[in-house]
């Protein structure tokens, strides 16, 4: 049964020393939508990542100042900031600001040898039109420069529309298997999310980890769309990916 395993490196499980994972093969680095590192920084980042990860694929999110406007409060929890009128970043508007902004992701993109970017958008992109507008032109213009888009939509997005929508406009999209510690399935389908889909895993409980019940719900899946990516997150992310990989190869 093929599956691509990926990890999305945060604050939260990033610094624990482990063996070289040759089973993971997309690391999703959310550093980048906070904090991204100057170039230096990052080519020596990315040089760490790959002997942690020697098979993978880096994918940095594009930065909060481009994806997330101020009442969103992204900069609460961040260092590094633009100049400019705070209304003018975020929810992928086209102007001088926000062009500053991508300069930024860029550098770290061309800095890590990358070229897929991944963008977590705000409930305040709704599935209307302006919405959906900004969306397409991010990701038309990113094609054009050889770039590769995978979109994590947050908020009002329902899975099929989204999904929907992202093959229209040629790029990936990711939404959670679970929520609350139980499974979000398709209505009328057998896996759990709409065909086509990236699967973001959540740990649940006190100690953010999966059981073998969420395991077999994976598999299910897995049965049905064998080529999925399913990219684990939060604290105990590396032994909940290790769980399924195990599974996988019983």
């Amino acid at each position: 049964m093929p599956c691509t395993l990926g990890l999305l490196l945060s604050q939260h499980n990033a610094r624990a020393r482990r063996p070289p994972d040759s089973r993971v093969e997309v690391v999703l680095l959310e550093r980048t939508l906070l904090d991204p590192p100057r170039a230096a920084a990052t080519k020596r980042w990315g040089e760490q990542l790959r002997r942690s990860f020697p098979k993978a694929k880096l994918v940095p999110y594009a930065w909060h100042l481009l994806s997330h406007g101020p009442d969103e409060r992204m900069q609460q929890r961040t260092t590094r900031t633009l100049s400019g009128e705070p209304h003018g970043f975020g929810d992928l508007q086209d102007n001088p600001q926000t062009r500053q902004a991508w300069d930024v992701t860029r550098l770290c993109l061309e800095a890590l040898g990358s070229s897929t970017l991944a963008v977590r958008t705000p409930p305040s992109l709704t599935p209307g039109s302006l919405g959906r507008t900004r969306i397409r032109a991010f990701v038309e213009a990113r094609k054009a420069a050889g770039i590769d888009v995978i979109w994590e939509p947050q908020g009002l997005w329902e899975a099929p529309d989204a999904i929907l929508f992202a093959r229209q406009i040629g790029c990936a999209v990711m939404f959670p298997a679970f929520a609350g510690g139980r499974a979000v399935r398709t209505e009328g389908g057998d896996g759990l999310a709409a065909s086509g889909a990236w699967l973001r895993v959540d740990g649940s409980g006190p100690r953010q980890a999966i059981h073998g019940g969420h395991v077999d719900d994976l598999l299910d899946h897995l049965d049905v769309e064998p080529n999925t990516v399913t990219v684990f997150a939060g604290p105990r992310a590396r032994n909940n990916l290790a769980q399924l990989s195990d599974a996988l190869n019983e």
